[in-house]
């Protein structure tokens, strides 16, 4: 899109106007698709943006959704994603707004223990879910876009996987996937093999484990001459990690990343 193009449009339609570039759209979710290993799932973070016409547009590119709010969720089927295809992944709710998640049939991300162990009394191994994990790894642009270190607020910690497979044992819960972001604008890329590496190792208290989601995080320059992650190098080094992990014990899941 050109300064041109521009101009004609505040031309035509005034001032303040705001203008999404569909072709960099695409062009950035067809960089990630490309860089990973084809099996991997992509969920587009749509607290980045939750305008329906982009969301009916990264729908239509192959994308699926996470969302953080109950009203997210219902944006997304609106704008055309089937449930199977949307997570939700909200902060500090209380039990009714899960339900009304579940109501919708998406999958659903549980980031405390005291949720946790209500679902499970409640609901036991009717309806799998996914686990928050906070890794306590330390990683962003800054502290404020920091999720994932010990202060955070996002996710279980990985010190109370006790009390989880407590939890676990006395409700019959299943867990079917494992989640974790660390933050945001991570130019490292050794921040996600590092994280990949916990997942591993969690994932052995989950039998019934089919996806694992390293959240997202991925730099964007803004600015020319700003650093970016290198999803290419990324997502080969992931890809190698995966393809032994599964090769030595035998486990197969999904791994899933979740852009904005």
């Amino acid at each position: 899109m050109t300064n041109q193009d521009l101009l004609q449009i505040a031309e035509e339609f005034g001032t303040p106007v705001y203008v999404y570039d569909a072709d960099s759209i695409k062009s950035q979710y067809e960089k990630l698709t490309t860089s990973f290993a084809e099996s991997t799932k992509f969920f587009y973070a749509c607290k980045s943006l939750t305008n329906i016409n982009i969301l009916k547009y990264v729908e239509k590119l192959g994308a699926n959704l996470d969302c953080v709010s109950i009203n997210e969720v219902k944006l997304g089927l609106k704008a055309g994603f089937s449930p199977e295809r949307i997570l939700f992944t909200p902060n500090c709710v209380d039990l009714a707004e899960i339900e009304e998640a579940m109501a919708l049939n998406v999958h659903i991300n549980i980031d405390n223990i005291s949720i946790l162990e209500q679902f499970g009394t409640k609901y036991g191994d009717s309806y799998p879910v996914f686990l928050r994990i906070n890794p306590h790894i330390f990683a962003g642009g800054n502290y404020k876009i920091s999720t994932g270190h010990i202060d955070s607020k996002f996710g279980i910690s990985i010190h109370q996987m006790r009390h989880i497979e407590r939890v676990m044992k006395s409700t019959n819960l299943n867990i079917e996937g494992l989640h974790m972001h660390t933050g945001s604008e991570i130019k490292d890329p050794e921040v996600f093999l590092q994280g990949l590496e916990i997942m591993f190792e969690l994932s052995e208290s989950f039998p019934n484990l089919k996806y694992i989601d390293m959240g997202s995080g991925f730099k964007v320059p803004y600015q020319k001459g700003e650093l970016e992650t290198d999803v290419k190098a990324l997502g080969k080094k992931v890809e190698k990690a995966v393809a032994q992990f599964k090769k030595e014990t035998g486990k197969d899941f999904e791994l899933w990343f979740e852009p904005g």
